[in-house]
């Protein structure tokens, strides 16, 4: 095996080391203070807010590099359940608006009627569009070069709320597709960090190191700092990401529900989303105000310039063959998009050290990358797909 470096501090370092290290190799997080705990200078529980998307991502790290997610959480007495159905406001409309297609599509129907429902079936129909292209490109294979474009955006005439839901349709495919979900403990739901906790927990039980200056020279890098964008003399470079402005409150006022309340209201300047509980002493509050964006080119470009994020290629730092994978790469930079853009880069830099392909579609492969009982070959491959 090899002496893998990993610079940077967020979701792609982890899932990296994290697979890296379970395989055998010697693994270094080149940083001073992981994002991913909680006492670190600017916290990432807050910025992935409380709902937990495409939780097969999150299962397939925990899996690949040691015990199940569930087990994990029932360790600690937290259980994995459904999100209740989101508030999405708009003006003076509000929506309660289920994950499940059909259920949306009646939901639509009940309130706006039998046209409208048929616009939201055609949106939902090219969401999914979106997303499968965004799995053949970024999320289930490394893009290693200019890519082809995501399919353009559908123009279909829908009223408020249901305009701004559809706007960015890769969330609104997966979060059908996959669910919403919140973590409960016994004083009730919490936000992400538990689950965080159990993945440093596992970085140190795995022998990862944390350092920011590590002296040996690596057999290789990872490279998940997000370069700058790129320029040219005949064009400007892309626009970069928006995120939003965080807040993270408290109080002793106890809400008139136990679950977890996730609101989303558009107001002319933007989305507002919240995520509100009560864990048994006091009140917990996360607001993304997306009416007061931040350019966070860390993100990597909007999604109108997604051709542009850098390619996972490697090349030469030094004498050090290094590879880019970070939140700005194609994958995207969701959380659950940021976890498999660290199994690809564990995939290609340990396929890169030894030869072997370590991938899910090579079946003859097991998740420590050592062959399966009963296969004589490494050569076995089908489809990969993603599952709850």
């Amino acid at each position: 095996m090899g002496t893998v470096h990993i610079p940077g501090d967020g979701l792609v370092a982890l899932a990296a080391a994290l697979r890296l290290a379970r395989v055998g190799h010697d693994v270094t997080v080149v940083t001073s203070s992981p994002r991913w705990r909680a006492d670190a200078e600017r916290p990432l529980a807050p910025e992935i807010g409380a709902t937990l998307e495409l939780p097969s991502a999150w299962r397939d790290l925990f899996a690949k590099s040691g015990r199940a997610m569930e087990a994990e959480l029932a360790g600690i007495d937290i259980d994995l359940v459904e999100e209740p159905d989101r508030h999405v406001l708009a003006g003076d409309e509000t929506v309660t608006m289920p994950t499940e297609r059909g259920a949306q599509i009646h939901t639509v129907r009940d309130r706006y009627g039998e046209c409208t429902a048929n616009k939201w079936r055609e949106v939902l129909d090219h969401a999914d569009d979106v997303w499968q292209a965004r799995r053949r490109n970024g999320v289930e294979d490394a893009v290693t070069s200019r890519p082809t474009p995501l399919p353009e955006p559908i123009h279909v005439d829908l009223c408020s709320p249901l305009a701004e839901l559809s706007a960015d349709e890769t969330q609104l495919a997966v979060m059908r597709v996959f669910g919403c979900w919140n973590l409960v403990g016994p004083q009730g739901p919490t936000d992400l960090q538990p689950l965080l906790d159990l993945l440093d927990q596992r970085l140190i039980r795995r022998g990862v190191k944390i350092d920011p200056a590590p002296t040996p020279t690596p057999d290789a890098i990872i490279d998940t700092i997000p370069p700058p964008p790129r320029r040219s003399w005949w064009r400007r470079a892309p626009r970069p990401w928006s995120s939003p402005t965080v807040t993270v409150t408290t109080n002793d006022e106890q809400p008139a529900h136990d679950n977890m309340d996730h609101r989303m209201e558009w107001r002319p300047e933007g989305l507002v989303e919240t995520w509100t509980w009560w864990d048994g002493t006091q009140t917990h509050r996360i607001r993304h105000d997306h009416t007061h964006p931040v350019a966070d080119p860390g993100m990597g470009t909007v999604w109108s310039a997604w051709r542009d994020r850098p390619p996972m290629a490697w090349s030469l730092h030094g004498s050090v063959p290094t590879l880019p994978a970070s939140a700005a790469s194609h994958g995207g930079p969701e959380p659950w998009a940021q976890l498999l853009t660290g199994a690809l880069a564990a995939y290609l830099t340990h396929e890169r050290l030894t030869g072997e392909d370590i991938r899910p579609t090579n079946k003859a492969i097991g998740a420590a990358g050592r062959p399966r009982r009963g296969h004589g070959s490494t050569n076995g491959a089908s489809a990969r797909k993603l599952a709850r």
